[in-house]
């Protein structure tokens, strides 16, 4: 699996996250989804995010419905939980996934794993919440937003309607339905989320198999210097240069595209800039051009991965690394 870690090393600093590989016993890596049958934690997340969405998976969870002598699978590649965090300003209503048979739902849904943990809400339309195999097809209601007499794709033969008349197929999530779903073997559909999914909250849903065709989500971290040195903070008289580097870590393949290097005032990154140059990922080592820094005040780097199609486009982190040029003299340095 993967874990998502800030470090500070030898006084420079990484602006996101870096990437390393654990054992499969520690704990899931994405708490957007709660533990459902063998999983603790969601096996994918989609990130919606200002610079587009991308996908990212923590090895460490398998397919959820995993029991493969009760579920009747015959791969491990099936059935899998999958997160949805909105990182925009704006509420996310849907989400069109495509993919081989990621919508070729067989009836052992969220609700029905008959592997482990049933997540709380799921129930059968008469209210029962004794869930399984036993007890007839249970799944989560039909959200508010989902058509009244609508037939969710997939849903078994004789599925028993809600009061409403909605028939659902069991991989819904607690806020989800599904809608325009292609023929297969290409099946992709719609993922529509009722109430919309708010900026910075997530939700969760099931396919039967993984997403597909998203970019993968990319990690950007840069290091500044100066005149030999590096640091988080580094204070310079006028007329020094300064540069950026950068490094990018996760993705898939062999990454290409560009990174874009700007200089701040402001500590969120907000208003005008310096732009410090353009670097070639397929070049090699990602720098900014040497900046000479001549008037007094605080400077914050960023950094911005454009993406490539298959690597999803990334931005290292504002405030984390900044340089202090002093009015005059000592005027402004730390007392030490």
């Amino acid at each position: 699996m993967y874990r998502l870690t800030r470090w500070l090393v030898c006084g420079s600093v990484i602006l996101c996250a870096g990437i390393f590989a654990s054992n499969a016993a520690a704990a899931a890596q994405f708490p957007q989804c709660p533990a459902v049958g063998a999983d603790t934690g969601c096996q994918y997340l989609i990130t919606v995010g200002p610079l587009g969405t991308s996908l990212a998976t923590d090895p460490s969870q398998p397919s959820y419905a995993n029991n493969l002598a009760a579920t009747g699978e015959t791969h491990t590649a099936t059935d899998a939980l999958v997160g949805v965090q909105n990182d925009t300003s704006t509420a996310l209503t849907s989400l069109n996934i495509t993919g081989p048979i990621t919508f070729e739902f067989d009836g052992d849904g969220i609700c029905d794993n008959a592997s482990g943990v049933i997540p709380k809400g799921c129930q059968t339309p008469s209210g029962s919440t004794a869930c399984g195999p036993a007890n007839g097809p249970c799944s989560f209601p039909p959200p508010a937003g989902e058509p009244a007499g609508y037939t969710d794709f997939g849903a078994p033969h004789g599925t028993p309607a809600w009061p409403n008349g909605d028939v659902q197929n069991g991989y819904e999530g607690p806020t989800s339905w599904f809608s325009n779903v292609a023929p297969s073997p290409n099946d992709g559909g719609t993922v529509n989320f009722s109430p919309a999914v708010p900026p910075g909250r997530s939700t969760y849903f099931s396919l039967e198999a993984a997403p597909k065709d998203l970019p993968v989500t990319t990690y950007l971290t840069t290091t500044q210097s100066a005149a030999g040195v590096s640091g988080a903070i580094l204070y310079l008289p006028r007329g020094v240069r300064v540069r950026s580097a950068g490094q990018l870590v996760g993705g898939s393949g062999h990454i290409a595209g560009q990174v874009t290097f700007r200089l701040y005032r402001d500590q969120t990154c907000a208003g005008s800039s310096v732009y410090a140059g353009t670097s070639n990922v397929a070049s090699g080592p990602v720098a900014s051009n040497p900046v000479r820094m001549g008037a007094a005040g605080t400077y914050y780097w960023q950094a911005t991965y454009g993406g490539d199609g298959t690597n999803a486009p990334s931005v290292s982190g504002c405030g984390n690394q900044a340089v202090v040029i002093p009015k005059s003299g000592s005027v402004g340095l730390p007392s030490n």
